[in-house]
Parts: C-alpha cells; structure tokens; sequence
C-alpha cells in the first residue's frame, strides 16, 4: 500500500506538465551538471521534458578526460532537442568550459545546430558563464542561459557583448532556512553584476518550498522548476 501510494504521489507530480505547451524550434538545449555531476544529476528533468508537446532527447555528448567527445544518438534530432553534456573530468569548471567548445562545434558540424541555450546546475552554471568568456567560440549563437543553483566564485566581469542572451538565475530556499542547504543565495546574485550591461535582460528568482523540493541536489527534481525552465527556454514567438 505504501509503495503503490508512493509511486501514484511521484507520476503526480509530473502531471503539472501535460498542461504545458510550447514553440516548437531547432535550438538545442545543453545540460551541464554541477561539480562530480554524470548523467543522473540532470536525469530527470531531460525525462521529464521529453514530451511531444516540449522537446526531445536525441542525444547525449560524453567528453573524455582529454576533450575527445562522443555521441549516443537516441533517435532523429527534430525540434527542441535536450542534449545532456557527461564531462569525465567533472571537477574543474574552466576546463570544462573550454572542452564545451569542441562539443558545440561538433553539435555544429554533424547536426546543423545553429542556436543553443544552456542549463546549468550548480558550477553548470559556471561552465555555461566561462564559455561566455572565452575566445574563440564555437560557430553557434547562445540565445539562453538558466543557471540553477549555481555560484560563481572569484569570476570577473563578463568581458563580451551577448545582446541576445536573456539569463534566468535561480536559487533554491528550503522553507525557514534561508538557502539550499549547500549554496547561500548571496554567492548566487553576485552574476547580476557579472553581466550587466552586456546581456539582452537578466532574471534572478528564488525558488522556496519544503525540502525535498529545493534542496541543492534536489532542485532539478522539481516538476515546477521544470515548467518555470521549459517556458523560459522557448517562450512564444
């Protein structure tokens, strides 16, 4: 009974997102798990976002500890694609960010992806911002970046013009404690000064509930967080 229980509560929770709808594009979104992130960590919002009326999951890119990346192709990459990034090496957020550049030129080259957006949980989110910092990049345009639960320590200024890039920076507030238990929202707002003045707009929200909710790790198991992210993403035209 208590299992049965369970699990009609866990299919529940996702029914927020059959009500959901929106533009159907060829920009492709990448997922960047936080630090000792792999395919887990984003598991269930890829999942969950794969729904004929959202996006797609056509692929998955696997960068090895050198840089070399390889593709698990699921099916036909269409409209909307989700497309986690596995780094091997899954500690150092620089290097991570210069390997995303051979994963974008490659998303380029083989499929004809042309405009991404990026979400990034915890130093994801820092991936996603010292890609934005390097030269050169990868022949792609970065048109959104959502940033969950993410800090950015000892970053500087956003040194490049992206009048395109609209962010969304969330943080999660478990009820009464003030953070997400691992990441204080004041080491998550400094980006708003990292980029002003060089991104098309920018959008801090916090994210408050109990804590199986918004727990650091448990924030991308939100199905709210999950409709906020996908509307975001790819709003009406």
């Amino acid at each position: 009974m208590v299992l049965s229980g369970l699990g009609w509560w866990w299919h529940s929770r996702w029914q927020v997102l059959n009500h959901v709808r929106v533009p159907q594009t060829h920009t492709a979104t990448l997922f960047l798990p936080g630090n000792s992130g792999a395919w887990l960590s984003m598991r269930s919002m890829v999942l969950s976002l794969d729904r004929p009326h959202l996006a797609s999951f056509p692929l998955t890119a696997r960068v090895s500890q050198a840089g070399q990346v390889t593709w698990q192709q699921h099916h036909a990459v269409t409209t909307n694609p989700l497309i986690p990034v596995i780094f091997k090496d899954n500690t150092h957020a620089l290097r991570q960010s210069r390997q995303l550049i051979t994963v974008l030129d490659q998303l380029h080259g083989r499929y004809g992806i042309t405009h991404v957006n990026f979400v990034g949980h915890s130093s994801g989110g820092t991936i996603a911002y010292d890609y934005l910092n390097h030269r050169p990049q990868a022949p792609v345009t970065v048109s959104r970046l959502v940033c969950i639960g993410a800090d950015f320590p000892e970053r500087q200024p956003l040194k490049y013009h992206y009048p395109q890039l609209h962010i969304l920076n969330l943080a999660g507030e478990i009820e009464a404690v003030g953070n997400d238990s691992e990441v204080p929202a004041n080491t998550v707002t400094p980006l708003r000064h990292l980029v002003a003045g060089r991104v098309g707009s920018y959008r801090y929200e916090e994210v408050r509930g109990p804590i199986w909710q918004t727990q650091h790790s448990l924030l991308h198991e939100n199905p709210q967080l999950d409709v906020k992210v996908i509307r975001f993403l790819y709003p009406p035209s």
